[in-house]
């Protein structure tokens, strides 16, 4: 018979395994200034153009965001706008094909759109658990003000599954 420190302990070590496979390397150059991009977050969501599918919002962020921020668009705005947090979000379809990206930051506000210039390269996408790299394919400019920028991470990271 298992004894009850055992399970405590079983319990304890998977959700730290869990965390232990989200990662992040890259960085963001906005108007010639770098922000290594060290935090990821991954989640699902309904197909936005296919229901019956699901789609994947990947967030790549220079510090951590507040919990309500993950998901939340306006507290993301809210805290990025506000703190001195940066971050790349990129929406996936089930075709692993970038649907819409968010480039968001104090100084900068928000840059986002759809483009065939911004790609996802997988090496995992499985409903669970996403890797690979996301970046844009070369330098861009905004349409309006023609602000630089660029981006670039490799990452891993566990998909939280639809609210």
């Amino acid at each position: 018979m298992i004894k009850a420190s055992l399970w405590v302990s079983l319990f304890a070590i998977v959700p730290a395994q869990a965390a232990a496979q989200d990662r992040s390397e890259g960085k963001l150059d906005v108007k010639g200034v770098s922000y290594p991009l060290t935090q990821v977050y991954a989640f699902a969501e309904e197909g936005f153009f296919d229901k019956s599918k699901q789609d994947v919002t990947v967030l790549f962020c220079d510090a951590p965001l507040p919990a309500g921020a993950v998901r939340d668009d306006f507290a993301r705005e809210a805290a990025t706008n506000g703190g001195n947090v940066h971050c790349v979000v990129q929406v996936l379809n089930a075709d692993k094909q970038v649907m819409h990206f968010e480039v968001l930051g104090k100084g900068f506000g928000r840059i986002q759109g759809a483009s065939t210039e911004h790609v996802f390269e997988a090496k995992t996408f499985n409903g669970k658990s996403i890797s690979g790299r996301s970046r844009t394919a070369s330098p861009q400019k905004t349409m309006v003000d023609k602000t630089p920028y660029s981006y670039d991470v490799s990452f891993n990271a566990a998909i939280a599954p639809k609210k």
